[in-house]
This record gives C-alpha cells, structure tokens and sequence, in this order.
C-alpha cells in the first residue's frame, strides 16, 4: 500500500482515540495550581561573552543549546550573515561560524527553528522545507514539509511558531512537529476544523504523515478559537511532549511511551491566566496588554523546569503613555520534578524575556542595556 494514501486510515483511528481520550485531560476552565513543598533560593546574575565583529550582542532568533560532554554550545541564528553563530557557553567563549547559502544547491531559504543532532547533523525548519546541514552548512537532504489533500494526504504543513520546536528520532527517519491544517487558520476556523489533530510525525524515508492524539485544548474547542493567536508551543523532554498555548496557562503533557495525558494549571499569581475571546472585546490589544504563555523548559542538572511568560498591563503606563510589548512585565516560575510550583518571580525589567535559554548554570536572558558591540551581556537566574 502506498504510505501516503495509508494517512486517511490512520487519521480516522487517531481520530477516535482523541475524542475518547480528550475529556480526560482537558476541561473549559484553568486547571487549579498544584504546590511543591520544596523551597528554592534564585540568584540574579550579570554574564558577559565576548562577540566577534560579525557577531550580535542580542540573537532575534530562538537559540538552540546542544550538550556535548561537559560542554554546552549555543547555536544562535545571526539574520544579517544567514549563519549560526556558535558559543561555548560553559567556556563563555565564541567557538565558530556556519555560514548558510542563500542559493545555489546548498540553499536554506528561511531559518524558523532548529535541531542539533549533533554538530555534524543540525536540522532547520525553513519555510516549506524540512534542511539536514553537515558542519559546514552542506546540505545533505532536503523535505518537502507541505502537503495537499490532492496527495492523498493532510491539506497543511509542519510549522514551528510560538517555541513550537521540533524532533528528530534517534536514526533521523522520523521528525515529529506541529503540523497547521489550512482550516484552521484565523479566518476560516470551525468546530470540526479545531479537533485537527497538531502533533504530525513525518516519515523522511517514507515519506508519509500521521498523527498522534494531540489536539488545540478545550478552551480554545469551547470559545471556538475565538483568540489572536492560538498555534502551540511545544517542548520535547525525554519521552514526552509537554505543550500549552499562549493564551491560557495550562500546561499539557503527553507520554509517547504509555500515551497517557496529564494536565497541570501553573497559574500565575501576578497575570491574567486566560485570554478574554477576540470578538467579545475587539479593542483588547492582546498583545501589547494580555498575558503571554511561553514554552515549558528543562533545568539542566536539577530535577526542576521553569516556564516564562509576559504579565498583562493596563493600557496606559503610570505616566499616561501607551503601554507596548516591551514594557510588559515578564515573569519566571519554577516546577518541580512533578510540575508543582515552587516560586514564581519577576524578571528584571532590564532583561528581555524572549529567546530565553538554559544550562547547567541556570536559566539566560539578553539584557537590554547591552551597550558595548564586543560583548554579549546575558542576565542569568540560577538556583541555589
């Protein structure tokens, strides 16, 4: 049988398992907040990595961190030389430069969001093509990452918004992502359009797609997508995908081992915790004013995660001016092993909460007043 004519069969199994198995992790409102009773102390600190003169002191692009022995390596995207621009950050050093193609054989037309591998396999989401980079930035394969029902196949394409990253199982046949049904985009959403399922796992030898029991939450099925935004965040930690949206403070767990669900509130004590729905109040400016959910992220060498998000704010700052995207609030909460809040803080107003990263020292922002053009200057939160 053809794998790609195989999708409609496996779609309408998976189908059912997640209308079965849906109500058992979801709920119309925001799940009450589970407490840890450990205690943790955070320090703030300054960090300072010196840049080349081609390099940046801030990356507009979401780092990756690869692990390689006692080391961890910062594989930044620098948009103006369409490179990765590579840091040692246990050595607090640069360490080298990949220099993409624009064109030509080895071209990488976007760079969305990446995987490293290993440093000799990195691959990057671009726009419609899935690139397998060598450490040269040699392209050694290239996947198609968009799909028409006229294929027999998904109408949509694997996407990586909102630190929605991405998988590639251990002998890279299979990746696994946030796949984005055409029907279910802003302007043409339905009730049946939001039970599509959004985690695809993509065959590159094949190549075929199917999809695991993962679907938008049920707030989001019961408010009708009535938001600005609702593509997910996703975070592959071990055996599972945890997930949430930027609206709503939920954090969502799926097991690929067992398939079991879980779902946990982390609620901010400070912020709105769900988005007010688009047409009830079309003049909310959600993104300038609501709160924003960010990703769920490992704490390297301590059984503990962490999770960002920007607060929400009036419309109009203490001083009468327009509030703004960056003046919004920005807030850390820490997680133990079980995904119980340990601590929330505030981040310093003088740090940018985008693009955040961790090691083994702690949790990495860019600082804002990051003046001089050979250093990298990083705030640091580290638990004691």
């Amino acid at each position: 049988m053809n794998p790609i004519k195989t999708y409609a069969y496996t779609h309408f199994i998976v189908i059912s398992i997640v209308l079965i198995s849906s109500c058992d992790i979801t709920s119309n409102s925001i799940k009450e907040n589970e407490f840890s009773s450990e205690t943790i102390e955070v320090q703030q600190s300054t960090i300072h990595i010196p840049v080349d003169s081609l390099g940046l002191i801030v990356y507009q692009t979401e780092p990756v961190v690869h692990e390689k022995g006692d080391d961890f390596f910062m594989y930044a995207y620098n948009r103006h030389l369409h490179s990765f621009d590579i840091y040692n950050l246990t050595k607090k050093e640069f360490d080298h430069r990949i220099l993409l193609s624009r064109e030509g054989p080895n071209e990488v037309n976007k760079v969305y969001s990446a995987y490293v591998k290993n440093p000799d396999s990195i691959y990057v989401m671009g726009a419609g093509r899935l690139y397998l980079l060598d450490r040269h930035g040699v392209v050694r394969k290239s996947h198609n990452t968009m799909f028409e029902s006229l294929q027999n196949s998904a109408d949509g394409y694997f996407h990586s918004p909102n630190e929605a990253d991405f998988k590639i199982d251990e002998k890279g046949e299979n990746f696994m992502g946030f796949f984005i049904h055409n029907d279910t985009k802003a302007s043409v959403r339905t009730t049946a359009s939001l039970n599509n399922l959004i985690l695809g796992k993509f065959n590159l030898k094949t190549p075929s797609i199917s999809f695991y029991p993962v679907s938008y939450s049920e707030f989001i099925r019961e408010n009708q997508g009535d938001f600005t935004e609702i593509k997910p965040n996703f975070s592959f930690i071990g055996s599972k995908l945890y997930y949430g949206f930027p609206i709503e403070s939920n954090i969502y767990e799926f097991d690929f081992l067992t398939e079991k669900t879980a779902v946990h509130g982390a609620k901010s004590q400070y912020s709105k915790n769900q988005a007010e729905r688009y047409s009830l109040n079309p003049d909310y400016d959600y993104r300038n004013e609501g709160t924003w959910f960010n990703s769920l992220n490992k704490y390297h060498g301590k059984p503990y995660y962490y999770r960002t998000h920007w607060g929400s704010q009036e419309k109009l700052q203490l001083n009468g001016a327009p509030t703004n995207a960056l003046t919004k609030p920005g807030y850390i909460i820490f997680f133990d092993s079980e995904l119980k809040i340990i601590k929330e803080i505030e981040v310093d107003k003088n740090c940018y909460l985008e693009g955040s990263f961790a090691t083994n020292e702690g949790v990495f922002f860019w600082a804002k007043d990051g003046t001089d053009e050979s250093l990298m200057k990083l705030c640091n939160y580290s638990i004691q």
